[in-house]
This record gives C-alpha cells, sequence and structure tokens, in this order.
C-alpha cells in the first residue's frame, strides 16, 4: 500500500473512532439526562425510600363528655402490628411471617399474606387497636423465630446457606376506643371501625374534630436497612383531637334507659322502645335513647337473642348476609330521630294550640260527641275511641281530657286546612329538625294541594293520624307549646374543646321562630295539667309535682297490612313539667307493644311517671303538696321502744300516725315497723307491750291485679305495709301492675305497689 494511501486509512480510521466516540458520549449524555432530568423525582422517591423509614405517629382520639365532664368515650394507649415487606428475606419467610401473625392476631392468612406479598412496601399496617397481651404474644413469636435461626446458622454446615432473622415486623404506639359503660347511651355515641374512623352516633357526626391529625418519624437507615442513630431522624408530633362536651347528662340518661328498659319488658315491647328528654327552654338534649341497643365496644355482634335465631337459621349465604347487615342497622339506629310514625293523640296538643292561637275555638267552646263523627268525602263513621259509648257534651278542657276524636274533628274543621298547614310549618314538622346528629329522617305528609280541598285528611290529622313524623319533631314541637311558644333549635352538643381546654365551638340556645304567643302557651300548659290529674293521663301522676302531658296511640297500618295482624301500635306519651314553670319534656314510645292493653295511657304514661319522679327531684324540683297529697305521704315511724302506750300513742299522734296494741304489759317491748321506717299515713304502726314481734320471715303475697283496698288489705294481712304509687288516688278502675317485693319478707316491710288506672285506653 502506498504511502498515501496508508494515510488516507488512517485518517478513516481516526474519524470513525472520533465518530463512534461522540455517538457513545451523546448515548451516556442522553441517559444522565434521562436518570438525572427527566426521572430525578422517580428516582429520588426510590433512593428516599431506600433510605430511610417513615412511621406514621396515631394522635389520641378525643373524648367525649356528658354535660358534667363524665367520660362517655375514650382512648387508651395501645399497639399497632405493621410490617416492612422490603425486607422480608424471601417467600417461605413471608409465609411464616404471615401464618403466625394471622393466628396471632385473629385476622384472615390472605389478608396478612397479601401485604407480606409487597416487596417493594416500606409500611403496611396489619392491625391497630392490639392490646399490650396480644402484642407481646407478636414479639415473643419474632424472638423465637430468631432464635431458632440463631441456632440453626450456629451449627450450619460449611458451605450451606444461612437463614435470615425476621426485622421486618414493628410495633407502633396507637390509640383504641373504649366506652366505659357499655351499651350507655349506645346509639347517641356511635362507634368507630378499626381505623379509629367515626362509624355512626357523635363519633361519626363530629369526627372530624375527634380525629386529629397523625405525626411522622422519618429515621434514616444504612445500607443493611438498619436505622441509623437519633441524630438522623426527623420528627413530626400528632396533633390530637378535640373533646366533645354533650349536653346529655349522665344521670339523667340512666334514668331514662333505666326505665325505657323495665317498659320493654313490661309490655313485650317488639319494635323497641325509644325515649328523649328535652330542656323545653334551650332546645337541649339531656337524654336520648332506644332499647334494645348494643354495646359500642362490640358493636358488630347482635344483641336481640331472637334475631339472632332467625339469622342463624339461614342457610343461604346472600340472604344470611343481607340478613345479618339489616339487624345490625336496626340495632344501630337511634329511631329518636331516624324513625317516623303516626303521633296519633299526643298530636293533639299542637291542634289545640293551633285553634286557641287563632281563636277558631276558646275554653268556653263545646263539642258533642255521640261516639263518632261522619265526614263528608267518607263514606264511613271515624269513631272514638269510647265508640260504641259516648262523651256528649263537653268543652275545651273536657275535650282534651278526654282525647275525644270527634271534637278534634270539629276543632280541626274550625281551623281550617290553610291555618292547618301554616301551623304545621310553624312547629317545623314540614323539615328536619338539623339536630347534629347523623340520619334524622323526614316527616310524611299528605299532598298540600290535595289537604286544602279534603276534608277527610284535615279530619284525620287533627287527631294525629295519617300522616308521620319523628319522635324528635314532636318533643321539640311540644316543647314550644310548654315554653311560651319558642320553637327551639335542638342540638345535642355542648361544645368542642381543645387539648388545652380552650374552647374551640359552643353552641348557644336558638330560637327558631315564636309559634304561639305566652298567652296560648300558659293556657296549654292548664289544659295539659287537667289532663294528667283528671284526664286520660291520670298513670303519669305524681304527688306533689305538676304534670303536663298527653297520650297518644296510634294504628300502624302500613305494618298491619304486611304481617295481616290488627293489633300492632305504637303507644307514646308527651309530658312536661312542672306545668306552672316547664323545665323539662318528656317522650316515650313503645313500638308494637304485645300486652292486652296496648294505649299510651296504659302502657307509656307509668314510664313517663317514672322517668319525671327520678328527674324532677334531681334538676333541684321541690314537690309541693295538696293538703290530699299531704294525708297520704309517707311519715318517718318514731322510736317508741321503752315508752308507755300514753307516751308512745303521744309520739305516734304528733307524727300523724295510728297504732294498735299487741299484749298488756306496762311498756312497749317491740314495734312494727321498726324506728325511722317510712309507712303511708293511713297505715298502723303495731305496739307490742310484754312481747316481741315474730322473727321468722312472712310470705309477700302477690297483688297484682288487685284493687288498692284489696291489695292493702292482702297485705296488712301478711304484717306488711303498702306504699302505692301511679295511679293508687285514682277513683276509675285501678289495679296493681306490679311490686317491688315478692317472696319472703321482715313483719313490717313496706311494699310499694304501683297501680295503674284501666279506664286511660284512650286512642
Amino acid at each position: 500500500m502506498s504511502k498515501k494511501a496508508n494515510s488516507m486509512m488512517r485518517r478513516r480510521i481516526l474519524f470513525a473512532a472520533a465518530v463512534f466516540g461522540l455517538g457513545a458520549f451523546a448515548i451516556v449524555a442522553g441517559r444522565l439526562f434521562q436518570l438525572q432530568v427527566l426521572d430525578h423525582e422517580f428516582y429520588e422517591e426510590k433512593a428516599i425510600a431506600q433510605q430511610t423509614r417513615d412511621k406514621t405517629i396515631e394522635p389520641t382520639r378525643g373524648t367525649i363528655y356528658d354535660c358534667n365532664m363524665k367520660p362517655l368515650a375514650i382512648s387508651a394507649s395501645v399497639e399497632m402490628v405493621t410490617l416492612e415487606p422490603r425486607k422480608i428475606a424471601d417467600d417461605e419467610q413471608a409465609q411464616v411471617i404471615s401464618e403466625n401473625l394471622a393466628n396471632i392476631l385473629g385476622m384472615e392468612y390472605d389478608e396478612v399474606y397479601a401485604k407480606a406479598s409487597k416487596t417493594d412496601s416500606a409500611y403496611e399496617v396489619i392491625q391497630r387497636g392490639v392490646e399490650k397481651e396480644v402484642a407481646d404474644q407478636v414479639r415473643a413469636f419474632e424472638e423465637e423465630y430468631n432464635n431458632e435461626v440463631d441456632e440453626y446458622n450456629k451449627n450450619l454446615k460449611e458451605g450451606a446457606e444461612k437463614k435470615a432473622k425476621i426485622t421486618s415486623i414493628y410495633m407502633a404506639p396507637d390509640t383504641k376506643r373504649y366506652y366505659p359503660f357499655g351499651n350507655f347511651c349506645a346509639q347517641v355515641l356511635g362507634f368507630v371501625g378499626t381505623d379509629n374512623q367515626g362509624l355512626s352516633g357523635i363519633e361519626m357526626e363530629y369526627d372530624e374534630y375527634l380525629t386529629g391529625t397523625p405525626g411522622r418519624v422519618i429515621t434514616a437507615t444504612n445500607a443493611s436497612g438498619e436505622e441509623m442513630p437519633f441524630s438522623y431522624e426527623m420528627y413530626y408530633d400528632a396533633q390530637n383531637g378535640n373533646d366533645v362536651v354533650l349536653t346529655i347528662d349522665e344521670v339523667i340518661q340512666h334514668y331514662l334507659e333505666k326505665n325505657l328498659e323495665i317498659a320493654a319488658y313490661d309490655n313485650q315491647v317488639a319494635n323497641q322502645v325509644t325515649g328523649i328528654v328535652m330542656d323545653v327552654n334551650t332546645g337541649a338534649i339531656l337524654g336520648m335513647a332506644t332499647k334494645g341497643d348494643f354495646d359500642p365496644n362490640d358493636p358488630f355482634t347482635i344483641t336481640d337473642e331472637t334475631k339472632l335465631q332467625e339469622l342463624q337459621a339461614i342457610t343461604d349465604e346472600e340472604e344470611y348476609k343481607e340478613k345479618r347487615t339489616e339487624i345490625l342497622q336496626d340495632q344501630w339506629r337511634n329511631k329518636a330521630i331516624t324513625d317516623t310514625y303516626d303521633p296519633g293523640s299526643t298530636f293533639k296538643i299542637l291542634t289545640a294550640a293551633m285553634a286557641l292561637e287563632e281563636k277558631a275555638v276558646s275554653v268556653d267552646s263545646t263539642f258533642y260527641c255521640p261516639g263518632y263523627r261522619m265526614v263528608e268525602g267518607w263514606p264511613k263513621p271515624i269513631r272514638c275511641w269510647k265508640y260504641p259509648n259516648a262523651h256528649g257534651d263537653q268543652n275545651l278542657y273536657k275535650a282534651i281530657q278526654n282525647s275525644c276524636n270527634p271534637a278534634f274533628i270539629d276543632i280541626g274543621q274550625k281551623l281550617g286546612a290553610e291555618n292547618f298547614l301554616k301551623y304545621y310549618k310553624a312547629f317545623g314538622l314540614d323539615k328536619r329538625t338539623g339536630i347534629d346528629l347523623p340520619g334524622e329522617g323526614t316527616s310524611i305528609f299528605h299532598d298540600e294541594e290535595r289537604f286544602l280541598s279534603n276534608k277527610v285528611d284535615l279530619a284525620t290529622a287533627s287527631f294525629g293520624q295519617n300522616f308521620q313524623i319523628s319522635p324528635i319533631q314532636l318533643i321539640t314541637a311540644v316543647s314550644a307549646v310548654a315554653n311560651g311558644g319558642n320553637l327551639m333549635q335542638p342540638y345535642i352538643v355542648k361544645e368542642i374543646l381543645a387539648e388545652d381546654g380552650s374552647i374551640v365551638k359552643s353552641t348557644e340556645p336558638t330560637v327558631v321562630r315564636q309559634v304561639i304567643s305566652e298567652e296560648t302557651s300558659e293556657l296549654m300548659c292548664d289544659i295539659l295539667e287537667s289532663v294528667v290529674s283528671e284526664g286520660t293521663g291520670k298513670n303519669a301522676y305524681i304527688a306533689g309535682y305538676r304534670i303536663a302531658g298527653k297520650t297518644g296511640t296510634s294504628e300502624k297500618k302500613v305494618r298491619q297490612a304486611e304481617t295481616g295482624r290488627t293489633d300492632l301500635y305504637a303507644a307514646s306519651f308527651i309530658a312536661f313539667a312542672p306545668a306552672d314553670d316547664p323545665q323539662v319534656a318528656v317522650l316515650v314510645v313503645l313500638d308494637e307493644p304485645m300486652v292486652q292493653q296496648k294505649t299510651g295511657g296504659i302502657t307509656a304514661a307509668p314510664v313517663v311517671r317514672r322517668i319525671m319522679a327520678d328527674i324532677l327531684p334531681y334538676i333541684g324540683v321541690e314537690p309541693a303538696y295538696s293538703a290530699d297529697e299531704l294525708a297520704l305521704q309517707d311519715i318517718a315511724v318514731p322510736n317508741v321502744t321503752g315508752k308507755t302506750e300514753v307516751e308512745a300513742a303521744s309520739a305516734l299522734e304528733k307524727a300523724g300516725l295510728d297504732y294498735r296494741v299487741v299484749g298488756d304489759g306496762d311498756t312497749v317491748t317491740d314495734q312494727v315497723p321498726s324506728y325511722g321506717a317510712k309507712i303511708p299515713g293511713t297505715a298502723q304502726v303495731v305496739l307490742y307491750m310484754g312481747g316481741t314481734k315474730p322473727e321468722e320471715p312472712v310470705t309477700v303475697p302477690d297483688v297484682t291485679g288487685l284493687s288498692v283496698a284489696a291489695a292493702r288489705s292482702q297485705l296488712e294481712q301478711a304484717g306488711l305495709y303498702m306504699k302505692g304509687t301511679g295511679a293508687a288516688d285514682s277513683t276509675g278502675n285501678v289495679v296493681a301492675s306490679k311490686q317491688n317485693v315478692t317472696g319472703q319478707a321482715p313483719v313490717g316491710t313496706v311494699v310499694t305497689v304501683e297501680f295503674v288506672d284501666l279506664d286511660q285506653r284512650a286512642q
């Protein structure tokens, strides 16, 4: 090859090398550009993930208190089991971890394994709210496994592969929700899920305040994945949730729940019992409950044994799931606000207030009841509850006392459909009250255009039938009648407090509007007091207290049609007290009582009486007895043992008690009842002159179903005393409904017997 050709070849080789070098450089540069610019964020996140461990610090959920700062829902320190799947050695180790954690934590294996298999994940929550005892079992498993690995590796033959320890399980601080009083206030409080998120009740409605904000700990790790010293750690504090203070008074709530449970049992209620206690002047809810209920600590356990048996009899899986969900929803539901029902005759309070305010009627108005009323547009007579008997002529007081349907049909016609609708809306019955609880139901009323032209709809609405409202709507409206005419906004949260105790938010009583005048309110209070003292509400009477109230019994027509039964009713009673200075209102609704006497006057009125008898002394309302009531009050027996008969007689006379003598000694050697016991003023003290009272207990007779006189006679013959409550002083058909002592009792024991007036059958 010539020198020139050689030179040319070298230049071509050099050029090719240069081109190749430039190309290679361009490729490298392009790749670097791709890595450092275009994919910068991706690889930065990947690097950070490999070099750090990010842990969540769960905040403590706020406490729920009653109005006196008694905790009703609290959060306690527990632990959270987490995994760092990227540190799991292999699939075999993932399976071992999944199997053991599932067994210890009561979880499904597949659920744990699915998380353990995420090999690129640095943080997976396996279970929250783990008690220390269970968390210690997880630690014990990890320690035992790693000890076995150490032993295995120690005895490993040369060349064999070592086993890896478990270094992927972590425990983190966590909180768990507790309800210290179990099923107390269950539907109001609600409950939380496994992630501490509110799922019902106050827990759900105020979740954003209660939850708080999670914190973080970001820790640097070395090439082996081990955490670096504390100086390489960034810590962001969790912000704990706010506390919620309810208007609920734990004592009043206790009285309410106790009496609702008794009512559900006594009246064999098929579809739960509901009650509300409201401050009539502010709209604050002092008590709210539905029985049966559930334990918020274990909300997914079905508490109704009958429904549980029905569920267990279902073999189809889908049907089983649907039925289980239905039963759980029923026991969680706060019927006081979610469910609507025909209010029945309790609504007559509002109809009368409307008519008085519009001056459509007055206290001098008269109404004739032949036992029924014919209404244009309806071919059959609309009957009074007293049919085939009749109330005859009656004024407004008597019409309300008698809960007379024909009289209220007349009142409704005098008021007119347009005015009825105006006040129906003014009392807030056409819309939700807006109470701060989830799931409030909506009332159901007639089409307005039809209602204005249909006399039958107005007639039945006037006595509370053929439309539906909720218990919270009714008690809010009736409280307006009691408090001077102001419709108040009902509420159940008093205030929200920050962790340092400062007020984040507070609720002030809010007047929605004035519905009726003070004059109408005062007159209605007087009329409704007479319902309890003279009318169909006698079973709510309490000596020394001025109770105003109204019975209600409504047919459940839809349920009757569904079941083919004709005996399904909602029995209710609403009352407020004191009638001359109203402070609290109480509403009780028994949904489908299955006893023979189903009316509100017989089933619900005694329940309200017991609740009021508990509440009124607690809130500081002093009894004011009439002369007749004073004569029947219990008297503490003085100590006359050791006195002569003359001295004993004098002491007993001063106390207002009569006596009889057993024996012929000179001094009193024993007495029945003993010193300090309280007995009715009509009872006799037995003085033993020269002997002692019998030591052997006596058999307490069952006086259920007996009249007042017959019950007292049987108890006295047995050497016992009777204290009558309820309708014991009524002149109607009164019988004993229950007694507090049965079996054996010492001579001289005072047996409390509750009487019910069976004449109170008004619908």
